[in-house]
């Protein structure tokens, strides 16, 4: 179920598995898994108006420190490696393929100069017995933006807590320019959308804590 939001917000919504009990503070771990996906997609205009780019990120890393009985003292932080990124559009070319996904890692996110996109959370306030609102900011190329999410969690199953969203932003807020091609009768819409699948799992000390 996709939560949209405006420009400079977005909208999380968390599914947290019954039976397994947000009753004391916690600290949990988010890696990429076979059940998680992280990805962006981005809508063309003009002569391939109606196709979209799907990318996926491969690489990431993320803690939240959870505490349901204070959650303004909890907190989220996320990492993104910028040279993860894959394209997995399959109504192109192979020859054309490689130029996206080149273009992507090389020209749009400037992998080698901005190895890393991150999130950090600035406040998490509760909203009601099951919503709570994020507010954080949000990093693309060293350029920060605030967001604010509205986070839901709710209870199903029995496996460990999905966290599963999507966020829609806008190019030029991260001072990125929408590539054209063919004089401008090929375009890209400024809006990307995020959607995401996270499974969080409980974080292990490390052997020297």
């Amino acid at each position: 179920m996709d939560l949209h939001s405006k420009t400079m917000k977005t909208t999380l919504l968390l599914w947290v598995t019954a039976g397994f009990a947000w009753t004391a503070p916690a600290a949990y771990e988010i890696r990429p898994d076979d059940r998680a996906v992280l990805e962006l997609t981005v809508e063309k205009t003009g002569l391939l108006s109606g196709k979209k780019h799907l990318f996926t990120f491969l690489r990431y890393q993320a803690t939240l420190r959870f505490d349901p009985t204070a959650p303004e003292t909890s907190t989220v932080e996320l990492e993104i490696e910028t040279a993860s990124i894959f394209c997995h559009d399959t109504w192109l070319s192979a020859k054309d393929l490689h130029k996206v996904q080149d273009y992507a890692v090389k020209d749009m996110l400037a992998a080698d100069h901005y190895p890393r996109i991150t999130f950090r959370s600035t406040a998490i306030a509760k909203v009601d017995s099951s919503k709570y609102q994020v507010q954080g900011n949000l990093t693309i190329r060293d350029v920060s933006r605030p967001v604010i999410f509205t986070a839901s969690l709710q209870a199903a199953g029995d496996s460990f807590p999905h966290i599963e969203g999507s966020a829609r932003l806008l190019l030029t807020d991260f001072g990125l320019k929408p590539p054209t091609a063919l004089l401008g009768a090929i375009g890209t819409k400024n809006e990307i959308v995020l959607r995401f699948v996270l499974i969080a799992k409980p974080q292990t000390a490390s052997p020297e804590e």
